[in-house]
């Protein structure tokens, strides 16, 4: 549950600083979305947390506050692009890990916490993938005549967008532990 906090906090972190540097309308709305549901998220964390009697950080690891650091230093369409990127990215994975701990899990009270989150979660990379399209934003690897990759006009909007997958993985390792943990209790 902790890494699953962790994206949380993340999302709710850099929600708030897309809500204050984005570009555009789309990605503010974006922005508003996932920070709202990542805070009901994360509320709904804390409750499972307490009656499994589970600690949960109170704000994301540094890799987390490393994306915070670099979407500060982007802005105008750079910023934009990194953020919708990433939250494609990031909600994929997240879809996936979500629906293995659905199929897989455990723990019948994670496993409802993963079937509830689901649709916010697609819900989400639907938002992303339309704003990306609004935006003429191309998701990574898309054919776009350079060799199959989307020219990058920052060099750290593709790491970003590899940092966010890896908070989304990281996020489905959280439920993983928090299984085998309950397992050998």
């Amino acid at each position: 549950m902790t890494q699953v906090a962790q994206v949380n906090l993340a999302e709710i972190t850099i929600g708030k600083l897309a809500l204050q540097k984005a570009a555009t309308a789309q990605v503010r709305s974006l922005a508003q979305e996932t920070l709202t549901d990542h805070q009901s998220a994360q509320s709904k964390l804390e409750q499972l947390a307490s009656q499994k009697g589970a600690m949960l950080p109170s704000s994301p690891n540094a890799e987390q506050q490393g994306i915070g650091h670099q979407l500060e230093s982007a802005s105008g369409a750079m910023f934009d692009t990194t953020y919708l990127q990433a939250q494609i990215a990031g909600h994929q994975e997240a879809a996936t890990q979500t629906r293995a701990e659905i199929a897989s899990g455990h723990d019948a009270d994670v496993q409802n916490y993963a079937k509830d989150f689901l649709p916010v979660v697609l819900k989400h990379l639907s938002d992303a993938e339309a704003a990306a399209k609004a935006l003429g934003v191309a998701p990574k690897g898309a054919n776009t005549g350079s060799g199959g990759f989307v020219e990058q006009a920052h060099p750290r909007a593709a790491d970003l967008g590899l940092v966010v997958a890896g908070l989304a993985m990281a996020a489905g390792a959280g439920v993983v532990l928090l299984r085998r943990r309950q397992r050998l209790e």
